[in-house]
């Protein structure tokens, strides 16, 4: 068989080594680097490089296109529902954490009414609402008595339905009806959970009361 020219395995070598060629070619080249020390080393060389055909590099492309366009969608669905998330708890803390208002004569006064109507007068700033119960019967000091419970919270935006733009924050004096002094012994003010007294068992009713503050007593 006449000897081929290096030149001419040399250009069939990327199609040999991506197996694109004839099974003559094929076997003309094997023949070749059997006997051809330096095609042998560059087709040595030739395996370590990846080669990609022409016919197949549209396809290649497009695959890796189409990866970095699922992967582009999926960070921005995961950035929008992060951010999503975040304003949400941010929004929650801001309008929803309530925070007890502590009591002092200058916020609170406690009046009765001609009629005998129990009042409780508000001098603060905007607030998030109150916390009161109706007359409760409790023991206190081995006498029943009937007891109101009662405390105003704030949060950081103070109330979801304030003007964040308003000038003047104070509101009062906002007044808040207790109940006919005739049903109630006394008022107490403070920060208080219900269910660990009447159901938890986890604080009595006397621990309770000394952590409030009697604003009335008849």
């Amino acid at each position: 068989m006449k000897d081929i020219k290096c030149t001419v395995i040399q250009d069939l070598l990327p199609l040999y080594v991506d197996e694109v060629v004839s099974d003559d070619t094929k076997s003309l080249v094997n023949e070749h680097l059997l006997t051809c020390e330096d095609c042998r080393n560059e087709y040595e060389q030739m395996k370590g490089t990846l080669y990609v055909p022409i016919e197949n590099k549209a396809t290649l492309f497009s695959q890796l296109k189409k990866r970095w366009n699922r992967k582009k969608w999926l960070l921005i669905f995961g950035s929008v529902l992060t951010t999503t998330l975040i304003g949400f708890a941010l929004f929650s803390f801001i309008f929803h954490y309530e925070k007890p208002i502590p009591y002092t004569a200058d916020l609170f006064e406690l009046e009765e009414t001609a009629d005998g109507t129990l009042v409780l007068n508000y001098f603060g700033e905007s607030h998030a609402g109150s916390h009161t119960t109706h007359p409760l019967e409790v023991e206190i000091d081995g006498e029943v008595k009937k007891i109101s419970l009662i405390y105003y919270v704030k949060t950081i935006a103070h109330s979801p339905t304030n003007n964040f733009l308003r000038e003047e924050k104070r509101i009062g004096p906002e007044r808040l009806e207790l109940g006919d002094s005739e049903t109630i012994d006394a008022v107490y003010y403070g920060d208080f959970e219900l269910d660990k007294v009447t159901k938890e068992k986890e604080q009595t009713w006397e621990e309770l009361l000394q952590q409030m503050t009697l604003i009335w007593e008849r």
